[in-house]
């Protein structure tokens, strides 16, 4: 009997992110605190930017215009990409049990809304503890989100295996319910102890090894 594929979320997963970066550097460009940043982008429509942005929709030198254009910035494309880029930490636990799974002989799928610019950082930055996984479903890439059916048909497309026989790992409960709505059974994160325990009930012996909270 094959064993079952498990599929991770990344951010508040198995990584951890901060927006809060990118409001202090920007803002500091406009000579702004990142409290006043984040409130400028939040009337200005960066959730709609960022929304199209991580669809694919637009490239990362369009959406470095809009943002630019939307908040009264004007720096260069490279500048800008490195203000925006590096917000995120390894969440270590969760590596060490992804890397545990695949010593074990389980096929992993990282599953990710996220942007061309963040999803090319975090690859490069975590390279090490990415190796353990064998595919990669990026929304930008396949143009579909979480928690739409087709994002999870990618996940299970890209794999060959029953819906049935993946099980996805996400923080956003709405997200695991998209999974369970395409077929795939669903864990929500809350921890690195409550994954080991989750997992297990599904028939997935994942080491606590790595799980201390």
């Amino acid at each position: 009997m094959s064993l079952p594929v498990v599929m991770f979320d990344f951010g508040n997963v198995l990584g951890f992110f901060d927006y809060g970066v990118i409001y202090e550097k920007l803002g500091a460009r406009l000579g702004v605190t990142a409290d006043a940043f984040r409130e400028l982008v939040e009337t200005k429509g960066l959730k709609s930017h960022l929304a199209e942005f991580e669809a694919g929709a637009t490239t990362p030198e369009e959406f470095s215009a809009r943002v630019q254009a939307a908040v009264g910035l004007d720096i260069p494309f490279q500048e800008f990409v490195a203000d925006w880029e590096d917000i995120f930490e390894l969440n270590e636990p969760v590596a060490a049990i992804a890397a545990d799974l695949k010593a074990k002989g389980h096929t992993l799928v990282l599953g990710s809304n996220t942007n061309a610019l963040h999803a090319a950082f975090y690859r490069r930055k975590f390279r090490e503890a990415l190796a353990a996984f064998d595919h990669f479903i990026l929304s930008y890439d396949v143009k579909a989100m979480k928690p739409g059916r087709d994002f999870f048909r990618a996940c299970v497309e890209a794999v060959g295996a029953p819906a049935a026989a993946c099980i996805f790992v996400d923080d956003v409960e709405e997200n695991v319910q998209g999974a369970l709505d395409a077929g795939l059974r669903g864990v929500v994160y809350r921890d690195p102890a409550g994954l080991v325990e989750d997992l297990r009930r599904l028939g997935v012996d994942a080491s606590a090894a790595g799980a201390r909270n």
